[in-house]
């Protein structure tokens, strides 16, 4: 008789970098949102200027706020371009991140996992490679990719302060990010490098979860990987605030926050 394998809950596939983005952001939300109504308060109404003749600062364009065409001052080199995928894929957190998604799996397996892969250090050993094998993956998919289309690696933080907007801005700069001469686009690197991260687990996964079902999934995890660390990034000026009044160290901030610009 065959035995039908189910995929593992969502609750399940909570990974440690989503709750550890929450709690951040949690944090600092609650630091922010009491200055922000102050200062809302206390000072006039900024003039909105004209959307078609706007022009942000060529540091920090804003692909969804404006319709202004936007053209950055300098374009990432190959170098530039390995350095910045390196800080996300090979980072401290890109290490901390699968121990803690494989110490979830471990904790409560999926329906039909096998032994070897939910009992014992070599278990452990097993979910912690193929955790770092799927975000390694996506992310060596995502900069092929950019590289190829002329897509610019970097994330643009939104020009708008307003709290949903920012948030808004961050999920949809998952779907939609901008060309290397400013123009919007469909982000195609994040979606080859979710599609390489979810099916290169069929490598290595156990039957029963090498199937293209499972490989889906693993996808769409890994897409909601992209507009986590997206959203983390929006507000990472933030939190490096909040962390240097926590009194980290500033080379922690550095090396946990992805870039943002």
């Amino acid at each position: 008789m065959h035995e039908t394998f189910q995929g593992p809950s969502l609750l399940q596939r909570l990974t440690l970098r989503h709750l550890l983005q929450l709690t951040l952001s949690c944090l600092l939300f609650a630091s922010i949102l009491p200055a922000s109504a102050q200062a809302a308060d206390a000072l006039p109404a900024a003039p909105q200027p004209d959307p078609q003749s706007a022009q942000p600062a060529s540091n920090n364009p804003v692909p969804l706020d404006t319709s202004a065409t936007v053209h950055p001052s300098h374009f990432l080199t190959f170098r530039e371009r390995f350095l910045l995928q390196a800080h996300t894929t090979f980072g401290p957190i890109a290490f901390l991140s699968p121990a803690g998604e494989a110490a979830i799996t471990m904790a409560d397996p999926p329906h039909g996992y096998p032994r070897d892969w939910s009992d014992g250090g070599g278990a452990y050993a097993r979910n912690f490679g193929s955790e770092l094998g799927r975000h390694s993956a996506g992310g060596l998919g995502h900069f092929t990719t950019a590289f190829i289309d002329g897509e610019d690696a970097r994330y643009f933080r939104s020009v708008n302060h307003n709290l949903g907007h920012r948030v808004t801005h961050a999920l949809l700069f998952t779907l939609f990010d901008r060309t290397n001469s400013g123009r919007r686009t469909l982000a195609l690197s994040n979606l080859a490098g979710s599609a390489a991260a979810g099916f290169v687990g069929n490598l290595w996964e156990p039957d029963g979860f090498n199937n293209p079902t499972h490989a889906m999934q693993r996808s769409a995890l890994e897409f909601g990987t992209f507009g986590g660390s997206n959203l983390f990034a929006e507000f990472s000026p933030d939190l490096s605030h909040l962390m240097h009044k926590m009194h980290f160290p500033d080379r922690v901030a550095d090396a946990i926050l992805p870039r943002s610009y």
